[in-house]
Order: C-alpha cells, then sequence, then structure tokens
C-alpha cells in the first residue's frame, strides 16, 4: 500500500488526515492473492526476471489466472482490426512494399509480396503474448533507462496458452505458423496520430519490433525501443487469457473480443457507465473478415446468413469469459416490434450489453485516482486562493 499512498501524500494537510484515508482505502481492498514464482517468458536480464511478479503460470502447476494485465495503445489496437487476407493492402509494384491505412493508423508493411502470413488472428494473438510479456518484465511509466524490450517465450508454453495439443503435428504446424508471423511484425513499421489531452499527438514512423527468433524451442521478440517506450507509457487493460484460445476459423471471435474487452478497461467508460454497452455497428466495423452491408446486397441478399449469424456465432463462441444480449440505450430491453423484426436496419440500431466474467474488480483504483483528482483541484483552488488573496488592490 505505500506505494499507492506515497503518490498522493503531499496532498494532505495533516499526518492524521492522511491516515484516516489510508484507513479508508485499506477497508475497500480485497485480501492479497498468493504471489505467482513461474512466467510466461525468459528474460535475458537477471535484474528484469527479480522484479517480475507474472500472473500466468505453467501447465501442471496451477490453473493460470483468468485475467492478466496488457499495455495496450491506440496504435497496436487499431492494429488489431486490420487482416490482409480480407482486405489486401495497396503494394508497390517497384518496392514490394505495401501500406495500409486504418483510421489515424498508416501501416507499412516491407517487402510484403515475400511474405506468406499477413496479417491475420495468429499474427495478433502472437503481438498480444509478447505484449504480455512485455508488460510483466516491466514498470508501467517506468524509468526509459530501466525498460526491457526483449521477451522470450518458449513455443510449447505458447502453443498451452492457445489451446494447441502438443504432438508433434501439432508442434510442427505451429513452429511454421509462428516463423511466419514473427516474420510478417518485423516487417511493420507504423505512423499514426492521437488525442492527447485537447491537442492531436503526430507519431513518426516506428517499428513494432527490431528483432526476431524461434530459435531452441523459444519464440525471441524484441519490441523496438520506441515502441516499448510508446507501450509502457500507454495504457492497461485487463485481458483473459482463454482470448488466445478462440477459434482462428472465426477470426471474428478474436476481433469482437478484443473490442469489447478494450472498451471495458476504459476508465471513463467506467465513470460514465457505460463500460458494458456497446453498439452493434461499431462491433460490426471491427470485422475485417465480416462483409458489408453494401457487398452483400451486392452478391444477393443472404444479410442473416452473411452477418447477423456470424455476428452472434462470434458473440456466443466467447463465453469462457463473456456473456451478452441486445439491448437499447441504456442497457433498455428490447421491445417486442425488435424482437420480432428482421430487417437489417433495426439490427444494426441495436446495442449489446455484456459482462466480462471474472474481470478483476478496479473499484478501489477507480476510487484512489478520483480521491488523487480531488485532492490536486482542492490544491490548486487553495492556491488560487492564496495568490488572490496577496495579490495588492
Amino acid at each position: 500500500m505505500a506505494s499507492i499512498y506515497g503518490q498522493f501524500a503531499k496532498h494532505f494537510s495533516t499526518a492524521e488526515e492522511m491516515e484516516a484515508y489510508k484507513k479508508k482505502i485499506q477497508a475497500t481492498l480485497p485480501s492479497p492473492e498468493p504471489e505467482l514464482t513461474l512466467q510466461l517468458f525468459y528474460s535475458e536480464d537477471a535484474e528484469a526476471k527479480k522484479a517480475v511478479a507474472p500472473s500466468i503460470t505453467p501447465a501442471g502447476t496451477a490453473e493460470p489466472k483468468p485475467f492478466t494485465a496488457m499495455l495496450n495503445g491506440t496504435a497496436t489496437n487499431q492494429l488489431t482490426n486490420i487482416s490482409t487476407h480480407s482486405n489486401p493492402p495497396i503494394v508497390d509494384a517497384i518496392t514490394g512494399n505495401a501500406t495500409i491505412k486504418q483510421g489515424a493508423l498508416k501501416v507499412f508493411i516491407d517487402s510484403y509480396n515475400e511474405l506468406t502470413g499477413g496479417l491475420r488472428t495468429s499474427t495478433h494473438k502472437l503481438l498480444d503474448a509478447c505484449t504480455i510479456a512485455l508488460t510483466q518484465q516491466n514498470h508501467y511509466r517506468g524509468k526509459d533507462d530501466k525498460l526491457n524490450p526483449l521477451v522470450t517465450i518458449p513455443l510449447e508454453r505458447f502453443m498451452e496458452l492457445c489451446g494447441i495439443p502438443l504432438t508433434k503435428p501439432s508442434k510442427d504446424k505451429t513452429r511454421r505458423k509462428v516463423k511466419e508471423d514473427l516474420e510478417t511484425l518485423y516487417h511493420i513499421s507504423m505512423e499514426w496520430t492521437e488525442a492527447s489531452g485537447r491537442n492531436t499527438k503526430d507519431f513518426a514512423k516506428m517499428r513494432v519490433c527490431d528483432r526476431i527468433a524461434l530459435n531452441r524451442g523459444n519464440i525471441i521478440f524484441s519490441f523496438s525501443l520506441d515502441m516499448a517506450k510508446y507501450l509502457t507509457n500507454a495504457y492497461l487493460m485487463q485481458y483473459p487469457m482463454e482470448l488466445l484460445k478462440v477459434d482462428e476459423r472465426n477470426p471474428n471471435s478474436y476481433h469482437i473480443g478484443k473490442k469489447l474487452l478494450l472498451h471495458n478497461s476504459i476508465d471513463n467508460n467506467k465513470r460514465k457507465g457505460t463500460a458494458n454497452i456497446l453498439s452493434v455497428k461499431s462491433l460490426l466495423e471491427v470485422c475485417p473478415d465480416m462483409p458489408t452491408y453494401e457487398q452483400v446486397l451486392a452478391t444477393g441478399r443472404q444479410l442473416d446468413q452473411r452477418i447477423k449469424a456470424p455476428f452472434e456465432t462470434a458473440l456466443n463462441s466467447l463465453s469462457s469469459f463473456l456473456n451478452w444480449e441486445y439491448c437499447n440505450s441504456k442497457g433498455v430491453p428490447l421491445t417486442e416490434d425488435q424482437l420480432q423484426s428482421t430487417d437489417y436496419a433495426t439490427f444494426e440500431k441495436l446495442l449489446i450489453k455484456f459482462a466480462v466474467i471474472g474481470v478483476p474488480d478496479q473499484t478501489a483504483r477507480l476510487e484512489a485516482r478520483a480521491e488523487e483528482a480531488k485532492a490536486r483541484s482542492d490544491k490548486k483552488k487553495r492556491t488560487t486562493s492564496k495568490k488572490t488573496a496577496d495579490k495588492p488592490e
């Protein structure tokens, strides 16, 4: 608890006031869980190993925790929504380099025609696993000189996390796929803009990683230093390890699951009471393998079979960590007319009300942040009042 109180101490007028606040927060916190001792990855930095308290345990020791913290940023979140299988990029005929635009993000893939994998669900899962490892071996918003961007994940451990059986045929197939996905990630660089307070911040072209290998049964992945700095100073979400196990034959499952989890993890959504409600339209927009309304109309009118049914199948496939239902604004249940309606316009306007099963409670942390914000505001008011009082007439 010292780390939490330390950052607030300067906002209290007396030691007694701070002690009263400490007791209030302590009463809201859950009992500490036993610390786990083994990790998803191997770090070449001995000091980094000592500092890690990971939340993923090896098979045969204990059940993995259902959730773990994962760094995320605007750029990597938008990258998640890209599939080169369904949306082929623009490839320069001379250089062979590809360019993809997704919102405010521009993705560059060098020597695209030489790659055999492309951006697909397995690529995103691998990047998630590497980002979890990066999260576990670094301090969130810590000092740059202590940053360790190099992570190592045993291939067999990665297979277990993805629910892949450890048979020789499965290992051979996974090894080939991981090599392809590593090559894809190695060839990617990105540039983008994102909101920063009231301003917009521009990020120059940045590589995702600068070293990859699959060596002696270990996945070696080193984030570029700029990307590692960006992620460790971005945001944290609670990531259910079950997301790595979703069936890649239905790529919509991963994209929809990631979108719902990111939406649920945003503090501002929690404060506004909208963290568990998202529109059908916004979820369809992150499904690159789902045909659009216009595409379906151009090839027939099977809207239910080609959009609605696959959409619901994808949501149902996330049942190990998420339940859902259709609703109206503020979670109001559907009317009888809506339940009976079969037209696409009604479907697209619906909202999804969902609950993330087993997600760690963030109430104490949010209350602590609110207390900190109030303390800053009160201090600012006292400073302003003092300046006004001292100002000569």
